[in-house]
């Protein structure tokens, strides 16, 4: 399977495909992408989960700290009222929901808002004083989302075969999510800006994929029995089992079928983690003297919570936890030992939840425990060992199968969903995947209820219902297992129709239709309302779906019915049968335009609002880059002082002589102090300057000691200027050399009667169109060489007595110039001689097409001379017709050669423009 999504996806496309697992306290991503291993997407401490949190803190400059995941941890702990996290179970939810005081009540010091864009909606308060910085429920979401794409993107960035864009992804959501929890995930990752959204994938259907992706079927498992199986998943926040069959036909398919769902919402391994912080809080109470009524400051509750998460780790693998928390409280220290005991005690209430959810998947599906091949185990919590008892306990240890990764699986089928959504090659139809709702979706008209979508209706479903004869108004309203979350009024139908008339038969009635859809992220949805002319039947028309209506001819007057914005009513006519309807015509429906919907709690964000929020997050992220940068400048400045210093310390018996140390020390010191306490406000362009001045500092230290152990002597620098000379020889040698060889193309030229000069000023601009004149570069590089070698041997002329006066700094600046033009002029003189290779050659080849085109010319003179002899011969004669067809024909290819040739000499001279500038070096 990895084998074929990884060779198709390079066949279909260079972009990334992200499939994204949001979990209640951990979040895990996996990208697919070309010269990109099938694998989790690491953190940048090389984690392959990362915390589903975010810590936003105000810092004194004004500015917003926003820290992610792992990193925030430490963070969430001492800042507790700045730290969000966990916020899965608010997707959706409105201010006034249970679920929000469930969850402040857990994030000690959180505040919460009602969002005054959205009614209903939730915020967060973090104490800014501009209420642009207090965030939705999306907003989290999205800032979370954002960071893997950026995540990503980096990753793509160091990859050269894929392109860096993440605009596809796919998320999982747990199964029983409602239509709001649903448009909320779709908001953030709008806002997030990933441009398609590739699935809202359910996370028992994605772990469901990743484990059948993983079963490698013999021929004989083609035998058509459908067999079934369990996924368990118990998260940090809620509990799932998902009922699922594979069945593997015998045409070699396989059918994967998602057949039912059971769920606790509540109740998952933060429920747990909350258990022992009651143990706790009771042992702190105890231990401290306090009322049971105290409430612990948000960062000691924060301290405690954390302890009690790390409890419930250790309890999984061993007997006991010794927590010990230094000044917890009044700066008194707090210790205590949890059992294994303590923590299965105080949970014996709750075991009957462990497998209830099984219970609930099975429930009405008509399949026993005893008919399930395997229950898939995934989910962290999973692992706890009385939770693994009591599963053993009602199914058996041979079912219970770990035949996935519990923290990935889940990560890894939502991508494979998503790939499986992108493409649609031939090995999608070899395994099937039919995913289903788990609610009931009925609509209102007008009071009048119908059922349009019941519970374990494919995924990506369309019904057309029809609403019965045309009324002036109408009220739709949509409704999710009987609770109402969106409607539509739609007012003025008759006026808006009153151009369409049916046919004279009265038995036929105009009817109005509504389609309803259930897409594939089963989001519930009223997408066309049309009329139509109908055949009325006996039972009426709100009492049953008109499954076999009997469509009629109706003519229609104009061509459109209007509501404020155009519709999408069309006015195609087709003939009937002549001999029997001479006048009647056949139209399509027409289609009246759906008003904007009302919700009666949480809307969906607006366009305006979403275009709001992605203006801040640019902001944002332009802080975040700035703030990136200047910790890394601060970290640049720290280290250079920190090697500066070690510079002075290794090198201070060489450098004491030539600079002052002590003013070298001053100023590392001063540097650090301002760093540590004087730099908070500092903008980054300081940072940089005395990053600067310590780098003129550390060079100074490194040319003091590379002087030490050069030879500054006569005798060393007079060794310099021979080699500089000798350098000096070589470069007229070759110079001269390269003037024979172009000597000699000249006299070939010219033995040819050829234009050497004219082709010379061809070459020369042609390779001047490749670049900067390589001559040029040499002339002065050549300049400056000479000057220094005259500089320096007018130095090595003197006597020694005078040469000793000069500065040892000095000789060493002369000697170091010296040095680096010779390093340059070799490499010039490299660069010279390949462009002259490649000079020559261009020469040659001109030369040998020239030759060739003069031997044309010459043949063509040639011929002109011999047909001019023979009419000299043939005066008076009449020319038989034949030879005037050779000669006419001859007279034609010789034409055409001397067009040919014209038009070659016209593009070599057309393909070079003229330069203004004196060509020099001529012969060069």
């Amino acid at each position: 399977m990895k084998f074929f999504i990884a060779f198709y996806l390079l066949t279909l496309s260079l972009a990334a495909i992200l499939g994204i697992d949001y979990g209640q306290q951990f979040t895990k991503a996996v990208m697919l992408a070309p010269g990109v291993q099938f694998e989790i997407l690491l953190t940048e401490e090389a984690r392959r989960k990362d915390l589903s949190s975010i810590s936003i803190r105000p810092e004194k400059n004004g500015e917003i700290e926003r820290v992610y995941g792992s990193a925030a941890q430490s963070l969430c702990t001492r800042f507790p009222h700045h730290c969000i996290g966990g916020i899965k179970s608010l997707l959706g939810k409105s201010f006034q929901d249970r679920d929000l005081s469930d969850y402040l009540s857990t994030h000690f010091g959180l505040k919460a808002i009602e969002d005054e864009d959205r009614t209903n909606a939730i915020k967060f308060d973090l104490g800014f004083a501009n209420q642009s910085f207090a965030f939705s429920v999306e907003e989290v979401l999205a800032m979370t989302l954002k960071e893997l794409k950026n995540r990503a993107l980096k990753n793509l960035d160091e990859n050269p075969v894929a392109k860096a864009i993440v605009d596809d992804v796919a998320i999982s959501v747990p199964p029983y999510i409602t239509q709001e929890q649903r448009q909320a995930y779709i908001d953030a990752l709008e806002i997030a800006g990933y441009k398609n959204i590739l699935g809202l994938v359910d996370e028992g259907t994605a772990v469901a994929i990743n484990y059948a992706s993983n079963q490698k079927y013999e021929q004989k498992d083609y035998d058509n029995k459908k067999k079934f199986h369990m996924i368990y998943d118990m998260g940090a926040g809620s509990t799932k089992a998902t009922l699922f069959s594979i069945t593997p036909f015998s045409n070699l398919t396989t059918k994967l079928e998602l057949e039912n769902i059971g769920f606790d919402v509540a109740f998952g391994g933060q429920a747990l983690t909350q258990s022992i912080y009651n143990i706790l809080i009771e042992k702190l109470t105890s231990s401290f003297g306090l009322d049971e009524d105290f409430e612990l400051p948000p960062r000691a509750a924060a301290r405690l919570l954390e302890g009690a998460e790390k409890a419930k780790i250790i309890l999984s693998a061993n007997s006991d936890y010794h927590l010990s928390l230094e000044s917890i409280l009044d700066e008194k220290d707090f210790k205590a030992v949890i059992t294994r005991e303590e923590f299965e005690e105080i949970n014996i209430d709750n075991m009957v939840r462990i497998t209830k959810p099984i219970m609930d998947a099975l429930h009405g599906t008509g399949v026993s425990i005893n008919e399930l091949q395997s229950v898939i185990l995934t989910g962290g919590s999973s692992r706890i060992p009385f939770v693994q008892k009591h599963l053993a306990t009602l199914l058996g240890e041979q079912r219970i199968a770990k035949t996935v990764n519990a923290d990935e699986s889940c990560a890894l089928g939502t991508t494979i969903k998503a790939f499986r959504e992108k493409t649609s090659f031939s090995f999608n139809k070899d395994f099937v995947v039919e995913d289903k709702t788990y609610h009931n979706y009925e609509v209102s008209v007008n009071g009048e209820e119908f059922s349009v979508f019941e519970k374990g209706t494919p995924a990506d479903s369309t019904k057309r219902i029809n609403l019965g004869e045309l009324i002036d108004d109408l009220s739709i309203e949509l409704f999710e297992d009987g609770r109402y979350f969106k409607g539509y009024t739609v007012e003025n139908v008759l006026d808006k129709t009153s151009s369409l008339t049916c046919n004279d038969d009265k038995a036929y009635k105009k009817q109005i239709f509504a389609t309803f859809t259930l897409d594939s992220n089963k989001i519930f949805s009223f997408t066309k309302l049309e009329v139509e002319c109908i055949k009325e039947g006996k039972d009426g028309f709100f009492k049953k779906f008109l499954n076999k209506e009997e469509p009629v001819d109706f003519e229609e007057e104009a061509p459109e019915a209007e509501e404020n914005e155009s519709t999408n009513s069309t006015a195609s006519v087709n003939a009937t049968d002549s001999s029997s309807r001479k006048s009647r015509k056949v139209l399509r429906p027409v289609s009246i335009s759906i008003p904007r919907p009302q919700y009666p709690s949480l809307k969906p964000m607006s366009r305006p609002l979403k275009q709001r929020v992605t203006s801040k997050f640019k902001y944002l992220d332009s802080r975040d880059e700035y703030k990136i940068a200047l910790d890394n400048t601060k970290n640049r400045l720290e280290a250079a002082c920190y090697q500066l210093r070690n510079l002075i310390d290794e090198h201070e018996e060489r450098i004491s002589d030539e600079l002052s140390v002590d003013n070298f020390r001053e100023l590392v010191s001063e540097t650090i102090e301002w760093l540590e306490f004087d730099s908070d406000d500092s903008p980054l362009s300081e940072f940089e300057d005395k990053i600067r001045q310590i780098q003129i500092r550390h060079d100074e230290i490194h040319a003091i000691t590379k002087m030490s152990t050069t030879d500054l002597s006569l005798e060393g620098m007079t060794k310099l200027y021979e080699e500089g000379s000798s350098i000096m020889m070589k470069i007229q040698s070759k110079m001269l050399e390269f003037g024979s060889s172009i000597s000699e193309i000249r006299q070939k030229y010219d033995k040819e009667g050829l234009d050497f000069d004219k082709e010379n000023d061809r070459i020369k601009l042609q390779l001047l169109s490749k670049g900067e004149d390589k001559m040029m570069r040499l002339d002065r590089s050549l300049g400056k060489y000479k000057d220094l070698l005259t500089q320096l041997g007018e130095t090595v002329q003197l006597n020694e007595k005078y040469f000793n006066k000069i500065a040892k700094r000095e000789l060493f600046d002369t000697y170091e110039a010296m040095t680096e033009s010779i390093v340059q002029m070799l490499a010039d003189l490299v660069m010279l001689d390949e462009s002259h290779q490649e000079r020559m050659q261009l020469f040659n080849t001109k030369f040998e097409k020239l030759v060739e085109r003069k031997k044309q010319k010459e043949f063509r003179e040639k011929l002109k001379q011999e047909k001019a002899n023979a009419d000299g011969e043939k005066q008076g004669e009449v020319p038989i017709q034949e030879d005037e067809d050779v000669e006419h024909e001859q007279t034609e290819q010789t034409e055409q050669t001397e067009q040919e040739t014209q038009q070659q000499d016209n593009n070599a001279e057309n393909s070079f423009e003229p330069v203004d500038e004196e060509i020099v070096h001529d012969e060069l």
